[in-house]
């Protein structure tokens, strides 16, 4: 006996989504399209005891295996049935038929690439195209080189977010890890893109290529500015976020930051120097300018967190962005909690807070959790 359980309208997880339901929906639209189609079967087979231990991602994969079950064997067929019912079904259901093409079309490539390109509209093919860009790479690049000139912005997408050297959720393409060169000739083509959805996918890729390639994506952020188009901008400054945070000192002359900037610290403290977990802390100190001329300042910390085996782990926080005039004195405060958290946990022991301006440590001390 299958279990009858439907989504909770404030449930808020996404998995819920895909339900006894929605699979029956996917199984009505699919038997409109392919008369032969075992839809009672189909919603069996997928609905057991088990479903709804799964996970998104899994209840997607067991609908794709479903979809190789009960579509037709043959791969064309199953593709032809697959693109006439994407458009009748919602994001979830086309992910379970994108799914299907990344699990079972990679021996089909003209196929499969061709059924990505139309059904990245109604969903996102950027899980499914991953094993296609690793074992077919020099065969793709003039597939998206073409994508890029489409008109529609879910096909400009993937073929910029497609590319991603690491990405989420999915496998990294490891030759893009070690020469990104043939990414950004796509990005390139996308650099000023007027959809908002195709930039944010341009800098999540420069932002991947930026762990690898430093220099690189700084390199091409320089050149990309002085286009001065304010769509560029945006994506250059996005792209960067990993290296602002990881205080690359040569990313921030880009965003009109000082560079080497002349500053006096002092007063750098926490309002005591031992807490106990799951309390607030007040971090201040007063900062001096140095320089006669106003200065752009990126101001940050670094806490480094005692983990499980005793080592410390560092994360860091933005603070402020400051302009100061010649001379001027500030003051800057922020609370920093260390209440037990999904994503944190903390530990007994020494731990340490750096200030970073600009990417230059400036000060630093050690404070104890109990």
């Amino acid at each position: 006996m299958t279990p009858d359980i439907e989504i909770r309208p404030d449930s808020g997880l996404w998995k819920d989504s895909l339900n006894k339901s929605t699979v029956e929906e996917l199984a009505t639209q699919l038997g409109r399209t392919y008369k032969k189609f075992d839809q009672d079967g189909f919603t069996a087979f997928i609905i057991d005891e088990n479903f709804y231990e799964l996970e998104l991602k899994e209840r997607i994969s067991a609908i794709a295996d479903a979809l190789k079950k009960f579509l037709p064997q043959k791969y064309s067929q199953a593709i032809k049935t697959i693109i006439k019912t994407a458009p009748n079904v919602g994001g979830f259901e086309n992910w379970a038929l994108l799914m299907y093409v990344e699990k079972f079309g990679l021996d089909y490539f003209d196929e499969s690439v061709q059924a990505m390109e139309i059904l990245t509209r109604y969903s996102t093919a950027e899980f499914a195209i991953r094993p296609y860009m690793i074992n077919y790479t020099k065969q793709i690049m003039p597939i998206l080189h073409r994508w890029v000139e489409d008109e529609n912005e879910h096909v400009r997408r993937l073929a910029a977010e497609g590319t991603r050297p690491r990405g989420v959720w999915m496998a990294h393409v490891e030759a893009f890890k070690k020469d990104p060169s043939e990414v950004l000739k796509i990005l390139e083509k996308l650099k000023a893109d007027s959809s908002l959805y195709v930039r944010k996918a341009v800098a999540n890729n420069l932002n991947d290529i930026s762990k690898d390639h430093p220099s690189l994506v700084i390199k091409t952020g320089k050149k990309w500015l002085k286009q001065n188009c304010p769509e560029t901008n945006w994506i250059v400054k996005h792209a960067s976020r990993t290296l602002l945070k990881k205080g690359h000192p040569d990313v921030f002359p880009l965003f009109g930051f000082t560079e080497n900037p002349k500053v006096d610290i002092t007063s750098f403290k926490l309002n005591k120097k031992k807490f106990n977990i799951g309390e607030s802390a007040t971090l201040s100190f007063d900062l001096h300018s140095k320089s006669s001329h106003p200065q752009k300042l990126a101001i940050d910390y670094k806490v480094y967190y005692m983990k499980k085996n005793g080592k410390l782990s560092p994360k860091v926080f933005k603070l402020s962005e400051k302009k100061v005039s010649g001379n001027q004195q500030i003051t800057l405060t922020t609370k920093h909690s260390f209440k037990e958290m999904s994503t944190r946990k903390h530990y007994v022991g020494k731990h340490k807070i750096e200030l970073i301006i600009n990417g230059n440590i400036v000060a630093s001390f050690d404070f104890s959790l109990s």
